[in-house]
């Protein structure tokens, strides 16, 4: 059996949280079916991030290139994105780079209940659960994340209800692998298709003037290679 390349698989943990929603009729978010929320559809008139993009300065707020979050040496995330002009969608990407960061963070902790990324989702969403079920596998199999994950091909929608963002992106994760915690262990593989993958996230603004932009929802579009690779 070909071992999984990044701990517990995206498409598996997507696959299964689709699953729990559609099961609870979707709740808040929906029919349940796509994973999208009321008034995400109004903003899926999405442009790539670069037709709307200054290179901004590197510490100024809602920058995807900044974070307080700390990870491992051995363990690199590339955010490949060209930086929005418009705050509301810069925060957004910023807001977005952040989940997919916390994400590692819970399983280099292993930690499914991690402060860091609960800081980081709308609470009972299918954002939070797909990270927690992400991070909770990678526990229970004893495995956390080495080498080089590069996100790219960032596609930012516009904004709803004043409070909601769609973002579509890519994942690159050829030379991202696991690593068992107790030998360290680093499980190798060979490159295949399955290891581009394009995700969708509805990202919600916050409350409060000087909080940050939280992922509500998680969906897994599919294998990317051809619209990914490059």
């Amino acid at each position: 059996m070909r071992p999984t390349r990044s701990a517990v698989p995206l498409a598996a943990v997507a696959a299964a949280v689709a699953l729990l929603v559609s099961g609870c009729g979707g709740g808040e978010d929906g029919d349940g079916k796509s994973g999208k929320i009321d008034g995400a559809e109004d903003a899926g008139k999405k442009s790539p991030s670069a037709d709307s993009s200054s290179p901004g300065k590197e510490d100024a707020p809602g920058d995807f290139r900044t974070s307080d979050i700390e990870l491992p040496d051995d363990l690199e995330m590339v955010f490949d994105w060209d930086q929005p002009s418009d705050p509301d969608k810069a925060a957004a990407l910023a807001g977005a780079a952040d989940y997919m960061r916390a994400m590692n963070h819970g399983t280099v902790k292993q930690d499914p209940q991690d402060p860091v990324l609960a800081r980081h989702v709308v609470p009972l969403q299918t954002a939070e659960q797909a990270a927690v079920k992400k991070v909770r596998a990678d526990v229970k199999d004893g495995l956390s994340v080495t080498g080089k994950e590069r996100f790219s091909h960032a596609e930012i929608g516009d904004v709803a209800n004043s409070k909601l963002v769609e973002i579509s992106f890519c994942m690159d994760q050829r030379k991202f692998f696991s690593k068992e915690i107790k030998s360290g262990k680093v499980r190798r593989t060979e490159v295949s298709e399955s290891d581009f993958m394009r995700l969708s996230l509805v990202m919600q603004k916050p409350e409060e003037s000087q909080g940050i932009w939280k992922a509500r929802t998680f969906v897994f579009e599919g294998e990317g290679k051809k619209k990914c690779e490059g």
